[in-house]
């Protein structure tokens, strides 16, 4: 019973990574220009992120290190520092983001005012967050999000052409002028991209220290990590086949959460739209309790100051303070007129630049046996994390200037 509640963490950080409001508009808007062709972006940032999730976890049961120890103590300080304040403002920006898009989505649902619902909805979130447990922080949201399946649901009553989604498997250039090939690479690294996005890692890695796991968990944390993953890669492909299927043929860019979650709704009826509408927002909860909590992990584990869900709020008040602040924060962005959107276009490209600093310290301590000891990487993990690192590095490289080429890849 142990290990299937241990699995709800990685369904919560999958999802919460995954299927977040960045992710369900920008794979959509994928499938809406590019048809299957992206899939093989999905498929490579899933294998990424599994190697990456699992070397997080496994550092942090063996070496008893989260991420942000990584950090400070494997990269010169003042580049540790810049790694600290880029992550945090990702994760505020991430947080109001999602904040917008809960708003929204209660919108949709109950007819009531956006602000007035953004202000329930942060006093929910802070409410349950600091009440909570870390172990039922991860049950409840991680469970909540299984309502996205939803998606899958969708997906599959479309009648996808199976054929043509093998193909895209394989990466295909869409041809055309240029600007149509710059923009399939700018959706290409964005996609990829976002699988990693390095909250997830934090979340995950903090995670695993919350419920104190031992080496003899470790085949839980591979399964944990596999599963999570590939569950929440299952509905991304779902999320680009939708895009493929209802709004390439109508020739429909979607730009708001709205068109989105009819879109995904389209064969599902009127009681189905509210079920998308239910599981975009528990994913959309799930990514903002990431997020503001990831807060107050990196700047406590930075600076080895005590932290952590399972203790009182009252012996651990930098975190406290932190994730609060995160969460305040992220709310005045969204009250201040920033459009979910536009928040989302910022930390997609962002998350792109900074994700190196994260992923690079992962791979050199998984990778020393002097501190793994018997559980240090395989010779294949560390290649194929060395592959994958550059990989990481190449779409940080060109995450702005196809930015800046495709103006956010609109047609």
């Amino acid at each position: 019973m142990k290990k299937l509640l241990g699995i709800t963490l990685g369904i919560m950080t999958a999802l919460g990574g995954f299927v977040d409001l960045g992710q369900i508009v920008f794979t959509l808007q994928a499938g809406a220009l590019f048809d299957y062709r992206l899939i093989w972006s999905i498929v490579l940032g899933t294998a990424a992120i599994i190697l990456y999730m699992e070397m997080c976890g496994r550092v942090a049961v063996v070496a008893k290190e989260p991420v942000f120890a990584i950090v400070r103590d494997r990269l010169p300080k003042p580049m540790g520092i810049v790694a600290l304040v880029a992550s945090n403002l990702l994760n505020v920006i991430t947080c109001a983001a999602e904040l917008g898009g809960i708003a929204i989505i209660l919108h949709l649902l109950t007819g009531w005012p956006e602000k007035l619902l953004l202000a329930a909805a942060v006093v929910a979130l802070f409410g349950m967050v600091a009440v909570l447990r870390f172990q039922w922080i991860e049950r409840v949201f991680g469970m909540a999000g299984l309502l996205m399946l939803v998606a899958g649901v969708s997906a599959l009553m479309l009648h996808p052409d199976w054929k043509a989604l093998g193909w895209g498997l394989l990466p295909r250039t869409p041809g055309g002028n240029p600007g149509q090939s710059l923009r399939y690479c700018f959706f290409a690294v964005g996609i990829f991209s976002a699988m990693l996005m390095e909250y997830e890692v934090h979340f995950y890695s903090s995670g695993a220290l919350e419920e104190d796991w031992k080496p003899k968990d470790l085949p839980e944390n591979f399964m944990v990590a596999s599963l999570g993953s590939v569950f929440g890669a299952g509905l991304t492909v779902a999320l680009l086949a939708i895009g493929a299927l209802v709004l390439l043929p109508r020739g429909i860019y979607p730009e708001q959460l709205t068109t989105a979650t009819l879109a995904i709704a389209t064969p599902l009826g009127h009681r189905g739209l509210r079920l998308v509408l239910l599981g975009t927002l528990a994913c959309l909860t799930g990514a903002a309790v990431e997020t503001m909590l990831s807060a107050g992990y990196n700047i406590c584990q930075f600076y080895n100051w005590p932290w952590g869900k399972t203790q009182k709020l009252r012996d651990v008040p930098v975190f406290t303070a932190s994730w609060m602040a995160s969460l305040g924060v992220a709310a005045l962005l969204v009250l201040s007129g920033f459009r979910p959107l536009q928040l989302v276009n910022i930390s997609v490209v962002f998350g792109m630049v900074v994700m190196p600093f994260t992923y690079y310290p992962i791979l050199r301590v998984a990778m020393d046996k002097g501190v793994m000891g018997r559980h240090v990487n395989s010779r294949a993990d560390t290649i194929i994390g060395m592959v994958f690192l550059a990989l990481i590095a190449i779409a940080a490289v060109a995450a702005i200037p196809l930015m800046i080429a495709t103006h956010s890849g609109k047609p």
